[in-house]
């Protein structure tokens, strides 16, 4: 079954959830899961497939909605939990058919972004192709016009009266001047039309760049642009000696919040978060999310001490509590975060200088939650390398 289930695509995956909802016979390979079962533990199995096929959906999202894909593993790990969560069969079996149907719909989304991106692409290659075929016509008229030019131009040496010669030299220059014009004229439209076209296909390049490297829910910058950054910011460092801080944020009890309160509030938590983070930012700094609940700030800050005494001040500007409604009237959430933060070292790595913000923010974690803590280079490892 593992194996079967390994091999599956994208959309085979979507294909046995929709028929795991409407409870059609089980594919043949996975018949051994419910032969000769009793009904709950054939429910159990039932769910446990479903359960793997959701996983199996959110770990083959095709390339076409690589932008959306944070975002689609967030709506899986949600249902996933509900699944696991719900007892009443009723229920169960309206999330069930909630689910498929979000899958389908996200399926047809992923089609028709895919069919855009092809039909772009294919625009192009078009007027490319348009733009190839009418300068060659261009260039063979205007070699024929030439030609026919020149044979006109010798036979006129020949002539004898100077007047009829001027004549004929006359008519031919002209002619050459209109050929001349008119495949300029031709080439300056084909170069506007191709232009234009690529200005098009580079703005839509700019904004799937922009939507793959942001985070879907906070708007802020996603684990893929703070990864790129931190090698940038570890380059220059590391050749001007312009020392940075690094912070890695993670917020408390978060499991807690949206088991309480419900992944909907859960994420205007994380939005509220990501906030607070970016309007203490300097400009040129960096706040991402890191993954789940963790953020990564890049700072341009000196020393950890003034990294520490930043964040700890934003930890000081979280309200006691957050109002929200959901329509069954209006309740309240809280939350803190912990962090750890490092200043850059010479000889620094991605993964030296995260594990020790890592560090320092398990500290933080042991020490009681809702505070900052820093680690610092050890001053021997940094002498030997």
């Amino acid at each position: 079954m593992t194996a079967a289930i390994a091999r599956s695509s994208f959309p085979r995956a979507c294909r046995l959830l929709i028929r795991l909802s409407v409870e059609l016979p089980v594919p043949t390979q996975l018949i051994e899961l419910s032969l000769h079962q009793p009904e709950t533990r054939r429910a159990h199995a039932l769910l446990s497939l479903a359960d793997q096929l959701l996983f199996l959906i959110g770990q083959n999202i095709p390339d076409s909605a690589a932008r959306h894909a944070a975002s689609i593993r967030q709506k899986i790990e949600r249902w996933r939990d509900a699944l696991r969560k719900e007892e009443d069969p009723t229920a169960l079996a309206a999330l069930a058919r909630q689910i498929v149907a979000d899958c389908e719909a996200m399926l047809d989304r992923i089609r028709t972004e895919a069919a855009a991106r092809e039909a772009e692409f294919v625009d192009l290659v078009q007027t490319l192709r348009d733009v190839v075929e009418s300068l060659r016509g261009d260039a063979s008229k205007f070699d024929s016009d030439m030609a026919r030019s020149a044979t006109a131009m010798e036979t006129a040496v020949a002539l004898e009266d100077i007047h009829e010669l001027r004549k004929v030299l006359t008519r031919e220059i002209n002619t050459f001047k209109v050929a001349l014009a008119e495949r300029q004229a031709a080439e300056a439209k084909l170069t506007d039309r191709l232009t234009s076209q690529v200005q098009t296909l580079e703005q839509n390049l700019k904004k799937v760049r922009a939507e793959a490297s942001t985070d879907a829910l906070t708007g802020i910058p996603n684990r893929g642009a703070f990864d790129l950054a931190l090698r940038e910011w570890l380059t220059r460092a590391a050749k001007d000696r312009r020392t940075f801080t690094l912070g890695i944020i993670d917020l408390d009890d978060f499991k807690k919040i949206n088991d309480t309160h419900g992944h909907p509030v859960g994420d205007r938590v994380l939005i509220a978060a990501a906030q607070l983070l970016v309007d203490a930012a300097e400009p040129g700094e960096m706040v991402s999310r890191y993954g789940g609940e963790e953020f990564g700030v890049l700072m341009s800050l000196t020393s950890a001490a003034k990294a520490k005494a930043r964040l700890t001040d934003v930890l000081r500007r979280i309200a006691p509590s957050y109002e929200y409604d959901l329509g069954d009237g209006k309740r309240s959430v809280t939350f803190t975060f912990s962090g750890g933060v490092t200043e850059w070292a010479s000889g620094d790595t991605p993964e030296s200088i995260v594990k020790r913000a890592d560090e320092a923010m398990y500290d933080a974690k042991r020490m009681g939650k809702h505070r900052i803590e820093s680690r610092t280079r050890n001053f021997l490892r940094t002498l030997v390398g």
